[in-house]
């Protein structure tokens, strides 16, 4: 068994006074965050098409994917420096009302380059639920922080889970889906009004001027042992778990009969295999949050980076969607760990005032991460099929868990 943590007695009322609330408010404005994101996420395609984009649309959001997210890599630490000197919470509200209101105004576009840079403006304030991280890892007593987490990332899932499904029945009821990105910023806003209300925060700033430093706090944070490796280990499971969202919808419709079989039952199968993951993930960090509060962080990262890899294998051999949908599901419940202990592991090695920052940096490769992934499954599987795509990501987790495991031997 493992050696549980002995955490040191905390004040909770004097260092901590706003934990609890925080805990309360937080998980709900992150589950509106990401739920008004998803709603109308799906429909990108629909509003560009309308916009006149007949031919090559997927060459379209292909690149609006990609420059979306170079611009989330980007910007991440620069709000991540600023929340480390000024504050956590304005970072949260930063990120929720701009994105809030380019949602908003991304209707008005009336050429699909104006559309393309409006969305590209929400990519420029994206990364609420990284805010809410590092303000919630400040603002918990350490001995609390897995919980924490782990019920924050339960909401952010969730909200990826039910945005999707709100968005579907509102298409059906109104005429023109540009409509959803109104009711998107709106529960953006509604977030953002949930936490100037109820969140409060004992600032921890980070003494002296600020200047705006991505290549400097990079290269700061990597010199620290394992810091490097956290952000492989990051990198590594955003691939699974959101970067290959797409890559296993067109798995499904290749399980399900390809272009023989009707459309409805693609529709059927590709929400099976999403909703299986987001809710066996969210009952898995509900249940399993504590223990990376009982337990040393680095071993439940070592038994979740383990777990990952060995859910992949049977995407080498599965023949039907439900076993896709039950593979999916036993990645959720044993894997999903992995976020919340790398997130516990970098607020505790990262150098004083730098926890911000080594969190959105953090992000930052996870957003690149989920940009590459549909990339390279694209160069792959043309040639050698989706099984080769997964084979190489589950050898690429594999090496993740090596590394973590050589890195606990050695004590580097």
């Amino acid at each position: 068994m493992p050696t549980p943590v002995i955490q040191p007695a905390t004040d909770e009322a004097a260092n901590f006074p706003y934990w609890r609330r925080n805990l309360q408010t937080l998980p709900v404005a992150t589950l509106m965050n990401s739920m008004g994101f998803a709603i109308s996420f799906p429909f990108l395609p629909l509003m560009v098409r309308n916009l006149g984009v007949h031919d090559n649309l997927e060459t379209w959001m292909g690149y609006m994917m990609l420059v979306f997210y170079i611009i989330s890599f980007l910007c991440g630490p620069i709000w991540g420096s600023i929340a480390d000197y000024f504050g956590r919470k304005i970072m949260v509200l930063r990120a929720m009302i701009g994105m809030g209101f380019f949602m908003s105004m991304i209707p008005f576009a009336t050429t699909p380059m104006w559309f393309a840079c409006l969305f590209s403006l929400v990519g420029f304030f994206n990364g609420g639920t990284m805010s809410a991280q590092a303000l919630i890892v400040a603002n918990t007593p350490p001995d609390r922080i897995g919980r924490a987490l782990s019920r924050l990332q339960a909401a952010n899932l969730m909200g990826q889970t039910t945005g999707p499904a709100i968005g579907t029945m509102l298409v059906a009821v109104v005429d023109k889906p540009h409509w959803l990105f109104w009711v998107s910023g709106g529960v953006l806003f509604s977030a953002a009004l949930l936490v100037i209300a109820f969140v409060r925060e004992t600032k921890q700033l980070t003494p002296g001027r600020w200047r705006p430093q991505w290549i400097g706090s990079l290269r700061e944070l990597v010199a620290v042992p394992r810091i490097g490796l956290l952000y492989f280990l990051g990198f590594v499971f955003a691939v699974l778990a959101a970067g290959n969202t797409t890559i296993l919808s067109v798995f499904v419709m290749n399980l399900n009969g390809g272009v023989s079989a009707e459309a409805g039952a693609h529709a059927f199968w590709v929400g099976a295999v999403a909703i299986g993951y987001a809710l066996s993930s969210a009952i898995a960090l509900t249940v399993w949050g504590r223990v990376l509060d009982r337990y040393d962080p680095r071993r439940v990262l070592l038994f979740a980076t383990a777990a990952a890899g060995l859910t992949q294998l049977p995407l080498l051999f599965l023949q039907t969607p439900l076993q896709l949908v039950l593979t999916r599901i036993a990645f959720g419940l044993s894997a999903s760990l992995m976020l919340p202990a790398i997130v516990r592991l970098l607020r505790s090695h990262a150098p004083k005032g730098m926890d911000a920052r080594a969190i959105s940096y953090a992000a930052s490769f996870q957003f690149i991460a989920m940009g590459i992934a549909p990339f390279t499954a694209g160069l792959v599987g043309p040639l050698f099929g989706l099984r080769a795509y997964f084979a190489l990501t589950a050898a690429l987790t594999f090496v993740a868990f090596g590394l973590w495991l050589r890195s606990e031997k050695h004590g580097v």
